[in-house]
């Protein structure tokens, strides 16, 4: 791996920098429960696929009250309107709760914009069902809490064809569709609430150059303030740099290999497989997302090892579906903190010595 290696932070009283914390985060942070009659069905036709999906989550603003201090988000283009306002699913339900679930408004979804569901006709009731309504409600707790620390948004796009579905997403290697996503991010988030690739490269020659050599912002400098991830595969990626090196005038950080102009986080899914690897782009400077669970498999077997490898790597966000206070349909009492049922501590692989943090 092309990694350099900065100082420790926190020695001889260096300030904290924003990737010198350890949070604990939700994945699909925007899901809500999939109705008794689809879940009937979808156990019906796959068993497996109906246990990977049987968790749901608060409203993001309860999350962050929980202390969550990274999110997810899935979104789906929809520059016409209407695209994702009839879904296969609502057919399965009796004619008095069509339209009227939680978490799916028919009359919010005829409008253009990028929507928010985890599976289109399957799995698509939302805590918030528009990205512009999810940065909103962020945004909202943001300003209310304005000494948090720095909030992390994953933006996931799964924009590829699907043979399952009756909906198809709309690709989103388009230039004029990642404009709009643009917009849409710095109409939710204007001015300096987010932290962005231009804020962090400042006058070094690439986004990696400054991550690896002059580090992020100060944590002081971050509190309050809010940082995005696109999560999306190769094609999109590089559409989204095309034009923009470094990501120059993006508001979005990507995830791009390691070595590259743009790369300054990434995702690493297994830290029980992929532990080392972690804990050496963190000791470099990079922010590094992981995951302590997945597919309900961890939490059916109480099992936390992946969550106190998830903890040793350093991985700046450690994501679950089983926060504290997470609803728990399967009662199975779960719950994924960081040692001693914090939610939020200095990072164990970057920071020396003694050391308190203020959520």
């Amino acid at each position: 791996m092309a990694l350099l290696a900065p100082a420790v932070a926190g020695a001889a009283g260096a300030p904290l920098r924003m990737n010198d914390i350890q949070v604990v985060g939700s994945h699909n942070s925007f899901k809500a429960q999939i109705p008794a009659p689809i879940m009937a069905q979808l156990r019906a036709r796959d068993a497996k696929l109906a246990q990977a999906l049987d968790y749901y989550h608060l409203p993001l603003a309860a999350q962050l009250d929980a202390g969550v201090r990274q999110v997810e988000i899935d979104i789906f283009a929809d520059p016409a309107g209407g695209r994702y306002a009839h879904p296969a699913g609502e057919a399965l339900l009796p004619a008095d709760q069509q339209g009227k679930g939680p978490g799916f408004d028919p009359a919010v979804m005829v409008r253009p914009g990028f929507k928010v569901l985890h599976i289109p006709d399957i799995d698509y009731h939302a805590v918030c069902p528009t990205l512009v309504s999810c940065l909103g409600e962020i945004d909202r707790w943001s300003r209310a809490h304005p000494r948090h620390l720095p909030i992390m948004i994953t933006i996931n796009a799964a924009d590829s064809a699907d043979s399952r579905l009756a909906t198809q997403p709309l690709p989103l290697d388009n230039a004029a569709l990642l404009d709009q996503l643009d917009g849409e991010i710095r109409k939710a988030l204007p001015g300096r609430r987010l932290i962005t690739p231009d804020e962090v490269r400042g006058d070094a020659s690439t986004l990696a150059d400054a991550v690896h050599r002059r580090g992020w912002p100060t944590l002081a400098a971050a509190r309050g303030r809010i940082f995005i991830l696109f999560d999306v595969r190769p094609a999109v990626s590089d559409a989204y740099r095309m034009g923009h090196p470094s990501l120059r005038g993006r508001p979005m950080f990507g995830w791009y290999p390691d070595g590259q102009p743009e790369s300054a986080i990434q995702i690493v899914q297994d830290p029980l497989v992929d532990g080392a690897r972690i804990k050496a782009l963190v000791k470099a400077g990079v922010i590094v997302r992981t995951r302590t669970d997945a597919n309900t498999q961890e939490a059916r077997a109480h099992d936390l090892a992946k969550a106190r490898a998830a903890q040793d790597s350093g991985a700046q966000a450690i994501s679950t579906d089983y926060y504290p206070g997470a609803p728990d349909p399967l009662g199975l009492g779960f719950v994924v903190t960081l040692p001693g049922g914090t939610m939020a501590r200095c990072n164990p692989v970057r920071v020396a010595g003694r050391c308190t943090l203020a959520p």
